[in-house]
């Protein structure tokens, strides 16, 4: 059986230390009356991290497959942008409160979050 790499490897290390502490970053978990501070806080940490595209649409998914000898294949750019818009994605549901987190349902993508 083949070993687990570590989805995160290619990125630098501060971009997977935010991933991986940004629940700590942040103070206070979103609620229904501190939007404006919770998302300055989130912005601002994500932005510092080159990570901000993923949640404002400017770091866009590549196309899931690719065409490589004549065969449809998975695209990597395509699977390195999901790992990191999951680990994102996770993030922000881990910093959101429980009576906000019933509106954060169904979301496919950190940006439609």
């Amino acid at each position: 059986m083949a070993a687990l790499s570590d989805p995160l490897a290619s990125l630098p290390s501060g971009v997977k230390l935010l991933l991986r502490s940004l629940h700590n970053l942040i103070p206070e978990k979103l609620t229904e009356t501190n939007y404006p501070a919770w998302s300055l806080n989130v912005q601002t940490a994500l932005s510092a991290n080159l990570l901000l595209g993923w949640i404002d649409g400017h770091e866009a998914a590549s196309a899931p497959t690719i065409s490589k000898n004549d065969k449809t294949v998975p695209n990597p750019e395509y699977t390195s942008w999901t790992i990191v818009d999951t680990q994102i994605r996770a993030c922000l549901l881990a910093v959101i409160s429980p009576s906000v987190h019933k509106h954060a349902r169904g979301f496919a993508t950190s940006a439609a979050l």
